[in-house]
């Protein structure tokens, strides 16, 4: 990831965490899109995984940073909902931004990984790229399925009429 410095440990964390709290916005606005309960259950799991992401950043900025209080950057690594998207935007659109917000989170904390020579600082940010990598893919998932049915955003999907009978 070329930038023209390097982020401060400080920097890190605070976009770290800005991004993880657009995360949850997104999330949250493509289960009020979605009519089928799958996948709303889907994106109930990703927001309280996002959830727990804050938690793990802002438990490691209180540590790191004691008596300093948290400044949120304005921009981040996530498209913020409302500068990206407009109300109107579809459940295709709002998978495009969270797959690549998903894409850009791995690749920043994979990058940081590499750069730091704390062990625990490294254990953190490989973790948190491990589960931003297994987010893109449940998302892939569930997009290949929205491209697939028409009928996968509503729990007609579900009932399996568009299934076909196999066997005797």
């Amino acid at each position: 990831m070329a930038r023209e410095r390097d982020l401060t440990t400080l920097e890190v964390l605070a976009i770290a965490i800005k991004s993880e709290i657009e995360a949850i916005k997104l999330y949250n606005r493509m289960k009020e899109k979605s009519n089928n309960s799958d996948l709303q259950t889907k994106l109930s799991f990703l927001i309280d995984q996002e959830k727990n992401h804050e938690r793990i950043l802002t438990e490691a900025y209180r540590k790191k940073f004691p008596g300093v209080e948290l400044s949120l950057p304005q921009k981040t690594l996530v498209p913020s909902v409302s500068d990206v998207l407009s109300r109107e935007a579809t459940l295709k659109e709002l998978f495009g931004a969270a797959m690549e917000a998903e894409r850009k989170s791995e690749e920043f904390y994979m990058a940081l990984a590499d750069k730091t020579h704390d062990q625990s600082s490294r254990s953190i940010l490989e973790y948190l790229a491990s589960m931003e990598r297994s987010h893109l893919s449940i998302l892939e998932a569930e997009f290949r399925q929205l491209e697939f049915s028409e009928d996968y955003n509503t729990d007609d999907f579900l009932r399996g009429e568009r299934l076909m009978n196999v066997g005797p």
